[in-house]
C-alpha cells in the first residue's frame, strides 16, 4: 500500500516537472537569457571537451551532487542519479560471495565499463567492480557516457562507460572530518587532509547485522547478514608539473548465515574478507596523455560451519599502459592512441589461474564540416590474446558522430558505434554446484544507434536521446534446466527507447528564496529483450527507471528530496519507488547533516526471480529505513 502511494506521488512529481519544464521554457524564451554552462567532460573524447559539443549522451556528476543525494557510497549515489538498473545481493551493495552490485545501462546487463581516471578496473573473471567500497569523499566527479564506446575504450564498453575522477590536489592546506550515525548500528566516519600537492583520506563504515536479506521460496531458506566493517583510504599527489599519482584501497569483512525453514537442518555460516587496491601514474598535457596503472582485489571466504569445505581465495589483477596524442592537421583534429591491458584471475576452487592480454590501436578524427556541423569519426583495432586455452580475437570497431549547433541554446546530435565484449573467465570456466561455465561461448557484438538534443536556457537544462542497441551472441544465463545454471549466447538481443536528463529552475527570474528551488529528473524508458534457448523472447531488464527530485540550495541550508522509481521489471519482480531525504545546515566550522533513506520503510527487491516457471523463486532485499545524523567539520 505504501509503495503504491509512493508511486502515485512520484507520478505527480514527474507531471509537475513536465509542467515546470514548459513554464521554464516559456519564461526563459521571453527573457532571452542563456545559461553559460561550462560542463567539461574528458570521457566523451578522451581529451577535455564541452559536454554540449559532444555527439554523445554524457552526464557529469560533481561531488557536491553525489553528496546531496544522501547516498552511503558511490554505487548508492549513482543509483540515485538515475538512468541505471541497480542490482545487489546484500544491503548497501555488499558483495555476497562474489555476487556484486551492478549498475546496468539501458537494460543491457554487463555492458558497462568502469574506469578510474580513465583506467579499467574490472577484472577478466566476472566483470565485478564493487563501487560500494568507494566513499564519496574520495571523488571529484563521475562522468557517465551512455551508448557503445568500444571505439574509445575497447572491449567491455558495450553499453556505456562510468569514469570515476579522483580528488584533485590543491595549493592550500585544509582538514576535513565527518561523523555519521544511524539506526541498524550504522556508522560512516571520514577524515581527510589536503596539503599543497597531496590529498590523504580515510573512511570507516559499519552496518549492524540484518535478518533475512534474501529468501528462497522454493528451497525454503533465508540468508542473514552479520555485522559488516569497511575501511577505505586514498592518496592523490601531484609529483611534478603534469605528473600525478593516485592510490585507492579498501578492506571489508562480513559474514552470511544460511538458515533453513526446517528446524532439523543446521545453519551454514560463511565469513568473507575483501581487499581492493588501485594505483595509477598519469602524465597529462593539452596534447599528450600517458598512463601506467594496476589494480588487485582478493576475496577470501571460509565456510566455518563445515571444516572440510576448502576456503575460497578469488583474485583479480589488471595492469596496463595507455597513451593518447592529439594534434591538428589541415583543418582536422586528430587523436591517436594505443593501449595494452593484462587481465588475470585465480579462483582456487572454481577453475584456477587464467589470464589474457588486450592490445589495441585507435584513432579519432574531428572536423567542422559546415559552420554549424561537426563530424567525429573513429575506429579501433582490438586484439585479445586469450592465453590459457581461451580464444583469440581481432575486431574492427568503428564509430561516427555528428553535432549540429542549431542555435546558441540548442544542439542536435547523432552517433553510431560498434561494440564488442569477450567472454569472462567465469562465463567460460566456472565450476560449482550453482553455476557452470560454457567454454564454447562466442563473444558479444552489436551496434548502438542514437540521436537526440541538448538544450540550455537560464531556467532549463534538457538532454534527450532516442536509442536502438542491437546485439548478437549476448551472453545470458540459461535458467531453463535448473541448477547448476550455465551460460548461452542469446539470439536476438536488443534494447530501444528514450533517455532523458532534465533540470528546471522554475523561479529563476522571480528573485527571493524561490529562485533557490530546482527540480530534476533523469532516467530511461526501454524495451530490453532477448531470445532464450528455445527461441522465445523474454524481458531482460526493467522497462522504466527514473529519479525525480526537488532541492533547495543555499548557504547555510541545503534540502534534497529524491524518489527512485523502477517499473515493469523482469522476472516478475515488484515495481518500487524509494523516497529519500537529505539536509545540511551550516554551523560553526562545519555542517549538521540529517538524512533518511527509504522514508516509508518499504521492502525493496534489488534482485531475484519470481517467474512462475523458475526452478528457484528467490528475492534479495535492500536495507529498510535508515535514519542518519552527522556532522562535517572543515578547517
Amino acid at each position: 500500500m505504501v509503495g503504491n502511494y509512493i508511486l502515485r506521488t512520484c507520478h505527480w512529481t514527474l507531471l509537475f516537472l513536465l509542467i515546470s519544464l514548459f513554464s521554464g521554457f516559456l519564461s526563459a524564451s521571453a527573457e532571452e537569457q542563456i545559461t553559460e554552462l561550462e560542463s567539461i567532460t574528458v570521457t566523451a573524447e578522451r581529451f577535455p571537451v564541452k559536454e554540449k559539443e559532444s555527439p554523445r549522451f554524457v552526464t557529469v556528476v560533481p561531488f557536491e551532487e553525489l553528496k546531496e543525494s544522501g547516498a552511503n557510497n558511490l554505487s548508492d549515489a549513482l543509483k540515485r542519479v538515475g538512468g541505471f538498473d541497480y542490482k545487489a545481493f546484500a544491503p548497501l551493495g555488499i558483495s555476497h560471495g562474489g555476487m556484486n552490485s551492478t549498475l546496468s545501462i539501458r537494460g543491457i546487463k554487463d555492458g558497462e565499463l568502469i574506469l578510474i581516471n580513465g583506467c579499467p578496473i574490472q577484472g577478466a573473471a566476472g566483470h565485478a567492480y564493487d563501487l560500494n567500497t568507494i566513499p564519496l569523499d574520495q571523488i571529484e566527479r563521475v562522468e557517465i557516457l551512455k551508448g557503445a564506446a568500444s571505439t574509445l575504450y575497447g572491449a567491455d564498453a558495450m553499453s556505456g562507460v562510468i569514469n570515476i575522477i579522483t580528488k584533485k590536489t590543491q595549493a592550500t592546506t585544509a582538514f576535513t572530518g565527518s561523523v555519521e550515525f544511524g539506526n541498524n548500528a550504522y556508522h560512516n566516519h571520514s577524515v581527510g587532509t589536503s596539503l599543497p600537492g597531496i590529498n590523504l583520506g580515510f573512511n570507516y563504515q559499519h552496518l549492524g547485522s540484518q535478518e533475512e536479506i534474501s529468501r528462497s521460496f522454493s528451497k525454503k531458506y533465508r540468508y542473514d547478514l552479520d555485522e559488516t566493517d569497511k575501511y577505505a583510504w586514498n592518496l592523490n599527489a601531484q609529483l611534478f608539473d603534469q605528473l600525478y599519482f593516485d592510490y585507492m584501497g579498501s578492506y571489508y569483512t562480513s559474514a552470511f548465515e544460511k538458515h533453513y525453514d526446517s528446524s532439523d537442518k543446521p545453519f551454514e555460516g560463511t565469513e568473507q574478507e575483501h581487499y581492493k587496491n588501485f594505483a595509477d601514474f598519469r602524465y597529462e598535457s593539452e596534447t599528450f596523455k600517458g598512463k601506467l596503472f594496476g589494480s588487485y582485489d582478493e576475496m577470501q571466504r571460509n565456510e566455518y560451519t563445515d571444516p572440510d569445505e576448502p576456503d575460497d581465495e578469488n583474485k583479480n589483477y589488471n595492469a596496463g599502459l595507455e597513451g593518447d596524442y592529439k594534434f591538428d592537421l589541415a583543418g582536422w583534429n586528430f587523436n591517436l592512441g594505443a593501449d595494452w591491458v593484462y587481465r588475470g584471475a585465480n579462483y582456487n576452487n572454481q577453475y584456477g589461474s587464467h589470464h589474457r592480454n588486450d592490445y589495441s590501436l585507435f584513432f579519432q578524427l574531428k572536423k567542422n564540416l559546415l559552420d554549424s556541423l561537426t563530424g567525429t569519426f573513429g575506429a579501433r583495432e582490438q586484439f585479445i590474446d586469450g592465453a590459457s586455452g581461451a580464444k583469440d580475437y581481432d575486431k574492427f570497431l568503428p564509430s561516427v558522430g555528428l553535432t549540429y549547433m542549431a542555435t546558441n541554446t540548442l544542439n542536435f546530435f547523432v552517433n553510431a558505434g560498434k561494440a564488442f565484449r569477450a567472454p569472462t573467465f567465469n562465463n567460460l570456466y566456472y565450476d560449482s554446484s550453482f553455476l557452470k561455465g560454457n567454454p564454447d561461448l562466442d563473444p558479444e557484438e552489436g551496434w548502438t544507434y542514437e540521436g537526440g538534443l541538448k538544450y540550455d536556457l537560464n531556467a532549463l537544462r534538457l538532454r534527450l536521446s532516442l536509442f536502438y542497441m542491437a546485439y548478437e551472441e549476448k551472453i545470458e544465463i540459461d535458467r531453463s534446466q535448473g541448477y547448476p545454471l550455465t551460460y548461452f549466447n542469446a539470439g536476438e538481443y536488443d534494447s530501444k527507447g528514450v533517455e532523458w536528463e532534465i533540470g528546471i529552475n522554475p523561479f529563476t527570474n522571480q528573485g527571493g528564496e524561490l529562485q533557490n528551488i530546482s527540480l530534476y529528473t533523469s532516467g530511461y524508458w526501454a524495451d530490453p529483450t532477448a531470445e532464450d534457448t528455445a527461441g522465445e523472447t523474454y524481458q531482460t531488464g526493467p522497462k522504466l527507471q527514473t529519479t525525480v527530485g526537488l532541492n533547495y540550495l543555499t548557504e547555510p541550508l541545503t534540502l534534497d528530496v529524491n524518489c527512485n522509481v523502477v517499473r515493469s521489471r523482469e522476472r516478475n519482480l515488484d515495481s518500487s519507488a524509494v523516497l529519500n531525504f537529505f539536509s545540511r545546515y551550516r554551523l560553526w566550522k562545519g555542517y549538521l547533516t540529517v538524512a533518511v533513506d527509504n522514508i516509508f520503510d518499504d521492502d525493496v527487491q534489488v534482485s531475484g526471480d519470481m517467474s512462475e516457471d523458475a526452478s528457484n523463486q528467490y528475492l534479495y532485499y535492500e536495507v529498510g529505513r535508515l535514519v542518519k545524523v552527522g556532522y562535517e567539520i572543515i578547517f
